[in-house]
């Protein structure tokens, strides 16, 4: 088994440290050279159609790079490259016990187990689709015909072993505007590969951190871009509408968690006021990182994010991160400026674990078409006019508009769920940074007038996360807001009761 082989966790901590290298460090490959250092990737050394998340990792690392090239040089050798590697891959696809298809290996949080999981088939097939968009939307009649087979193939890969797998696993919940995936509860063993089995394992039906949500939601938006699939826009809609409803703002710029619950789920049976899940920004810079370059293709592509919002999260990297340098740039992580306010400075100043010295914030380059200082920082080329105009100008667009309120003692407030049926109990959960008594009430739908105090603030309160059950009995069908304060903060979160 390939955990005897190397530990799953040494390598993926291995592959984040190589994401925090730059492409522009890196110069220009010829098609053959790339091609060559990707097929050293450890998932093709490995004997077998046993997998899982860690090679995967490992295996998407510069899989984008050959298109890149490509629509630098217009050379198809750069898509016949792609070509091979992807076939590579697709030959370590292990068809689980219900036909479907995966990069199936041990589980990374819990080895004895095995499993293909939303984000080890989302970083390897989402390079597909970028290469299937290229050829069939963006290319030359003779490019087209000669790679149309290839760019059908990876569509019908994503269609029916990423979406529809992951569908037809129970895996996809929507709640009002929102959606979002959750991990499977159904897992192999070693010794039994041709039974899916629900196991006692740790981090099942717990809800997907941001940077994984998106990898799936860039799927179904590359998916609605080439076919036109309104199901798909929708799904993605339906996740970054998630995603913004959770960032905080303060100061005119925005600071978001690596992971939010999304149902009641996320939420600990066995202990009083305790998520199954840390909620904070994620220490490591490479994450938002990644995760800014997906809120810019959705705002590309017309969904969620205004032109107000990406400026705030501009804002953020060269306000808050930034030290103003052009000639020796540093960067603090993105939540300084809210924990400075709330706390008198960053709660983590040394990397935990200390395996590597990530802590620090970088420069955000998914928002260099955006900006011309980003742009300087960034080195960019070619030297562009930074603009808000959206790359993909055809398709509509749907801004998804949020009560934001300025707030640093919040790290996060949401309703589970969001959209509440009549009979359907909700938890009314946030995680302070400060201490202080939190009140909890039911707000009009605009958030001036209070309907029902629903938690009276307590003495001496410790910063903590809290989970206040709500039967909502009595209150009407409609929308509504709740608003948790602690002093004169609060934080409004709307909801709508069916």
């Amino acid at each position: 088994m390939r955990r005897d082989v190397y530990s799953i966790r040494t390598m993926i901590f291995a592959v984040l440290a190589i994401f925090a290298c730059t492409h522009a460090a890196m110069g220009g490959p010829s098609a053959q050279d790339l091609l060559r250092g990707r097929m050293n990737t450890p998932m093709l050394k490995l004997e077998g159609d046993i997998t899982g998340e860690g090679v995967c990792w490992h295996a998407a690392y510069d899989m984008s790079r050959f298109m890149d090239e490509y629509q630098k040089t217009k050379d198809p050798a750069f898509l016949d490259a792609a070509v091979t590697y992807y076939e590579a891959l697709i030959g370590k696809l292990h068809v689980s016990p219900d036909g479907y298809k995966g990069w199936v290996g041990p589980f990374i949080y819990d080895e004895n187990y095995i499993c293909d999981v939303h984000i080890g088939d989302a970083i390897l097939i989402n390079p597909m689709l970028e290469f299937s968009e290229i050829v069939l939307r963006q290319s030359p009649d003779e490019i087209r015909e000669r790679y149309e087979k290839q760019a059908k193939q990876y569509i019908e890969l994503a269609s029916h072993d990423l979406i529809e797998k992951w569908d037809k696993r129970g895996t996809w919940h929507e709640d009002g505007p929102y959606g979002a995936y959750v991990s499977w509860d159904h897992y192999l063993t070693e010794d039994n590969l041709a039974e899916w089995r629900i196991l006692p394992v740790d981090k099942s039906n717990l809800s997907l951190p941001f940077n994984k949500q998106n990898a799936m939601a860039l799927a179904c938006l590359r998916l609605y871009r080439i076919g036109g699939d309104e199901a798909y826009r929708d799904k993605a809609l339906k996740i970054f509408n998630f995603m913004k409803s959770r960032m905080t703002h303060f100061r005119d710029h925005m600071v978001w968690n690596y992971w939010e619950p999304f149902g009641p789920w996320d939420v600990d049976p066995g202990k009083p006021n305790t998520l199954r899940h840390w909620v904070n920004v994620h220490p490591y810079r490479d994450y938002q990182a990644v995760e800014v370059e997906q809120i810019s293709e959705a705002y590309q592509s017309g969904l969620t994010f205004s032109k107000d919002d990406l400026q705030r999260i501009i804002n953020t990297n060269l306000k808050v991160m930034w030290n103003g340098d052009r000639e020796n740039p540093q960067w603090h992580n993105s939540n300084f400026a809210v924990e400075t306010e709330a706390l008198g400075g960053p709660s983590i100043t040394e990397a935990p674990g200390g395996e590597f010295p990530r802590l620090a914030g970088t420069l955000w380059r998914g928002l260099i078409d955006f900006d011309e200082t980003l742009r300087e920082l960034a080195k960019a080329q070619p030297a562009l006019p930074a603009t808000f105009d959206r790359k993909y100008s055809d398709l509509p667009v749907t801004v998804f508009e949020f009560p934001y309120h300025d707030d640093s003692h919040f790290i996060m407030a949401a309703s589970l769920p969001a959209a509440p049926r009549e009979d359907e109990a909700v938890k009314l959960v946030c995680s302070t940074r400060t201490p202080g008594g939190v009140t909890i009430t039911l707000r009009s739908s605009d958030g001036d007038r209070e309907i029902q105090t629903i938690r009276a603030a307590k003495e001496n309160e410790p910063a903590r996360v809290l989970v206040v059950d709500w039967d909502h009995d009595g209150v009407a069908p409609g929308a509504y807001r709740i608003r948790w304060s602690q002093g004169e903060a609060y934080r409004d979160f709307p909801i709508e009761v069916k």
